[in-house]
């Protein structure tokens, strides 16, 4: 019995499917409008059932085609690079910690790490293995790359020293008397980067005071170290910037004979740099960096108690030491203006004999 019965059961489930009734779209019986309901129903179901079908591919399709236009238009968003980017330990880099902290450099589509290095030639050497992406350099470190055959560009400038600014210092240590910038011939000073920022404007301040800047010794002493130097007698003086200047005169090591801002010309103190090659295939990234540089900068003359803490963050230093270094006389947007100076002063000390090109080495997006 059970048997028949199933083969009963089989038998009319076989007839609801090849037995379609005809639908009011077509005479012939499409088999897509077959059915399987009861011969009863009327042709208006087929037809809800037909609309229904073409509404849900019609709707896949719709979702697909957004799916590729979305992925078409992601290129034109910001590219989201991870952006390395490499620096010197002191409170002129403010822009730059604020671009990262106030989440400046995020609002162009890069995510930035913040690597720091003792001095600029481990700023250059990070760039040039890969290890960052864009370095903050001392200007003779980033001058002499240049003209030595790396191909850089310059995407920003950092600040500059001389008129206006008094985070530089030179400080004697105690025991050796000075009286006037004639008395460094002979002597032995430590600077944080033989030809940079800080080396590049004490010889500029002694050039403009009479004293042939190339009758003093220059002794290599990354910040971090000044302090420890001059409790011995290893050199006679420090050439240094804030933070670690106004430690030194708290930990009564020395007293700031001159602030070196009594110059006629001002002096670059860093570039922002970048690999050519890199800028040119990241342009978004680059373009982003600049811009996130400049609000940085905006932010550290708007909001210098915030701009203090992000940089004592960013050197793992007490913010009242950073704040006791007063305002910094950052660069403005126009680089090729600070290369100009840089060149003027660089072959005045006689560090270099042929300017750099400013329509070469500042970079432009393509």
């Amino acid at each position: 019995m059970f048997p028949a019965a199933r083969r009963s059961r089989a038998a009319a489930f076989r007839g609801l499917i090849t037995t379609p009734s005809p639908c009011s779209r077509c005479a012939n019986l499409r088999p897509e409008c077959r059915r399987i309901a009861r011969p009863e129903q009327p042709a208006t179901v087929w037809e809800d059932w037909e609309m229904m079908r073409t509404y849900r591919a019609g709707m896949t399709g719709l979702v697909l085609w957004g799916a590729v236009l979305a992925l078409a238009a992601a290129p034109a968003l910001a590219e989201n690079d991870k952006v390395a980017v490499a620096f010197t330990p002191t409170a002129a880099v403010a822009g730059l910690f604020n671009g990262h902290y106030e989440g400046y450099f995020a609002k162009g589509g890069i995510d930035t790490t913040l690597l720091m290095q003792s001095n600029s030639v481990g700023v250059v050497a990070a760039v040039q293995a890969g290890q960052a992406e864009i370095g903050s350099a001392a200007t003779g470190v980033f001058f002499g790359a240049v003209q030595h055959g790396l191909d850089y560009v310059a995407l920003g400038c950092q600040t500059t020293f001389g008129p206006g600014s008094d985070v530089l210092g030179v400080i004697p240590r105690n025991g050796v008397t000075i009286t006037s910038p004639a008395d460094f011939v002979g002597k032995r000073v430590a600077v944080p980067g033989v030809n940079g920022g800080t080396h590049v404007a004490f010889m500029e301040w002694l050039r403009e005071k009479g004293v042939d800047p190339h009758a003093v010794t220059y002794v290599e002493v990354k910040y971090p170290q000044q302090a420890d130097i001059l409790r011995g007698t290893t050199v006679d003086a420090v050439v240094t910037s804030e933070p670690y200047m106004a430690r030194i005169v708290q930990a009564g090591l020395g007293k700031v004979y001159s602030h070196l801002n009594d110059t006629t010309l001002s002096v670059p103190d860093s570039f922002y740099f970048a690999q050519r090659s890199w800028a040119d295939a990241h342009p978004q990234a680059a373009e982003a960096f600049i811009n996130g540089l400049a609000e940085g900068v905006k932010f550290a003359n708007e909001d210098q108690q915030k701009s203090d803490e992000n940089t004592a963050k960013a050197l793992q230093q007490d913010v009242s030491f950073i704040s006791a270094a007063g305002r910094q006389n950052f660069c403005g947007p126009d680089t090729a203006k600070y290369i100009k100076q840089l060149n003027t002063v660089m072959i005045g000390l006689g560090l270099a004999t042929e300017p750099l090109d400013p329509n070469v080495v500042v970079w432009k997006k393509p």
